[in-house]
């Protein structure tokens, strides 16, 4: 395989600050099976960040090629907590062909995680965890920042990486972690994501060592804060970019791209400002007219705040320039009236069309980051089209940050009924209980989940079935 070689030389500046949790199609042929005889590289001697690694930049030429999910590289990966710590499972990385907003073709890396092991009879079954990457910077990547010698740096994305790990591996499941911003990270780029995020299952169906059984693998997706921008998407544009997976469900916890407008009013000369620009950065990498105007009509201010943006990861980048009037920052007319900046969100805004996969929603009534309004209205509007199957949790008691925990058993007992063939109710369910953690199922989850957790932290091999 022909790859480019040389390179960019990137000077990543990281910054290291306390930070906390914060989250801000066209139809696609099915790709032909892999070839069992692909090639696995060894794992690079040398963890390289993806800006000065060429795994990451297969030729143009071979990228163009390729249908969606056809894998184009594989290696082996070490991989391990926070970049030191070895974890005790099987991992691959997969390059592979996705599409970008405008049906161009680009490469981007799924991660699969495996118990060690024999499959189980029929197969493992598949869960896509997209990680809340919510930055605009490539080695903030998950693929990343789960390999053994990563620079820490992004500490919350790599700690996030245990929730798949306990509650995916821990059960015998193969993991899929991609890196959906893509090449570009386009962070807040809804359809792009989604679109990433359903080729990296297709090519981790593809790959013989995830011991899958294909596109009839029952696959399911989670997602919580800015892990929600490609996993909320992925319902409505499934059944016309990926008809052929056996999608069971989608979970997705404090929905970030409900009502990105308001999300970006509601944040302007806030305490987490600092996401409003690493968005706007992250969509204008796939909208030419949208980066046109952020560099026609943003201020110097502004403009250092947006290059910031390329090379801070999510907790830094997040709590910089608290109570930042970035919406200030532009000269002229309000940006979101901008119609560069309008289409840009409304192509990536949920409600396009209607979800044909069941979804598990959950927001906090009083997240402080995203306004449960929009989630709302999405969750409505679902409802009065038919949506087959909508489960939404709007818990009282929590915010964004709490949300994390609270969300967390009631997504993994309903993603388990789903991958374990278990019907999704029919219909519409809402409910706002005062908390969740008083349900039967919230200790019973935790009891399933923490275990696993604790033993891959002290390297034992969990989720073994052979």
């Amino acid at each position: 395989m022909n790859v480019r070689k040389g390179g960019r030389v990137l000077v990543v500046g990281v910054i290291a600050i306390a930070g906390a949790w914060t989250g801000f199609g066209s139809s696609a042929a099915a790709p032909e099976v892999q070839p069992a005889d692909i090639r696995i590289e060894p794992a690079p001697a040398l963890t390289l960040p993806p800006e000065l690694d060429d795994f990451y930049r297969p030729a143009a030429g071979v990228v163009a090629a390729a249908q969606p999910g056809e894998i184009l590289r594989v290696r082996s990966v070490n991989p391990a907590f926070l970049g030191v710590l070895p974890l005790n499972i099987d991992a691959w990385q997969l390059l592979y062909r996705t599409t970008n907003s405008h049906g161009e073709p680009i490469s981007t890396v799924t991660t699969i995680l495996r118990p060690r092991g024999d499959a189980p009879e029929g197969g493992r079954k598949l869960l896509s965890y997209q990680i809340a990457e919510d930055s605009a910077a490539q080695y903030c990547a998950p693929s990343y920042v789960i390999q053994s010698g990563a620079i820490p740096a992004d500490y919350v994305n790599a700690a996030e990486t245990l929730i798949p790990i306990a509650a995916g591996v821990g059960q015998g499941w193969t993991v899929a972690l991609p890196d959906y911003e893509g090449p570009n990270s386009a962070y807040g780029a809804s359809r792009m994501n989604a679109q990433a995020t359903l080729d990296g299952i297709r090519a981790a169906e593809n790959f013989g060592p995830a011991q899958l059984s294909g596109p009839g693998t029952p696959a399911a997706l989670w997602g919580y804060s800015g892990g929600t921008i490609p996993s909320s998407f992925v319902p409505e544009i499934k059944e016309s970019y990926a008809p052929e997976l056996n999608i069971v469900g989608a979970a997705s916890g404090g929905v970030a791209p409900a009502d990105f407008a308001t999300v970006v009013r509601h944040n302007n000369n806030g305490v987490y400002a600092g996401l409003i620009s690493a968005a706007f950065t992250g969509i204008a990498t796939e909208y030419p007219d949208m980066q046109r105007v952020l560099t026609e009509r943003v201020d110097l201010l502004g403009q250092f705040v947006l290059a910031s943006k390329k090379v801070l990861c999510h907790p830094q980048g997040a709590i910089v320039f608290p109570g930042l009037n970035y919406l200030g920052t532009f000269e002229g007319a309000d940006p979101l009236q901008l119609p560069e900046i309008r289409e840009a969100i409304a192509d990536n805004t949920l409600g396009q069309h209607t979800p044909t996969v069941p979804i598990y929603f959950y927001h906090a009534q009083n997240d402080e980051l995203i306004p449960i309004g929009g989630t709302d209205a999405i969750i409505d509007k679902y409802c009065a089209e038919g949506a087959p199957s909508v489960t939404y949790v709007r818990e009282f008691a929590a915010e964004h940050i709490s949300g994390v925990l609270t969300h967390l058993p009631g997504a993994f007992d309903w993603l388990r009924d789903r991958l374990n063939g278990v019907a999704a109710p029919a219909g519409c369910s809402i409910t706002s209980p005062t908390t969740t953690v008083t349900d039967p199922q919230f200790a019973q989850a935790l009891s399933e989940i923490l275990p696993p957790l604790a033993q891959v932290l002290v390297g034992q091999a969990i989720g073994r079935t052979g």
